[in-house]
């Protein structure tokens, strides 16, 4: 039962930062570990999307990790679809970023692409 609410604490205290918000999306960014539960998983980038439009929005996002200004990593983008009043939630869209060095390799990020266009419908 301890247990319980201990990973249950963890998990709520939780907090994202809104990194950008472009044409009514809002994309959040949190550190976590690949396996919430564990602490010697890997850290990953997550990315939370609310779409606080009136209308479904299909966008591109991809990442890149620097140090000291240079490039060292970037993830491919990669098109998603949020409907209108709708929270992307990032384990369950597929929008978390696992860096392939460790995140004392590089000292920012930075979302990419970030194109978006208002369609009238998401795929299903």
């Amino acid at each position: 039962m301890f247990l319980a609410m201990s990973l249950l604490t963890v998990a709520l205290s939780a907090q994202y930062t809104l990194y950008k918000e472009v044409n009514g999306i809002q994309f959040y960014t949190q550190w976590s570990h690949e396996k919430w539960w564990s602490k010697k998983s890997a850290e990953v980038l997550l990315v939370k999307v609310i779409n606080t439009s009136d209308s479904a929005a299909s966008f591109t996002l991809g990442l890149e990790f620097f140090k000291n200004i240079l490039l060292v990593e970037e993830s491919p983008e990669a098109t998603y679809c949020i409907k209108a009043h709708k929270k992307l939630k990032p384990r369950l869209s597929g929008m978390v970023f696992k860096p392939v060095k460790k995140r004392n390799e590089f000292d920012a990020f930075e979302l990419t692409g970030l194109e978006i266009e208002k369609v009238s419908a998401c795929p299903k």
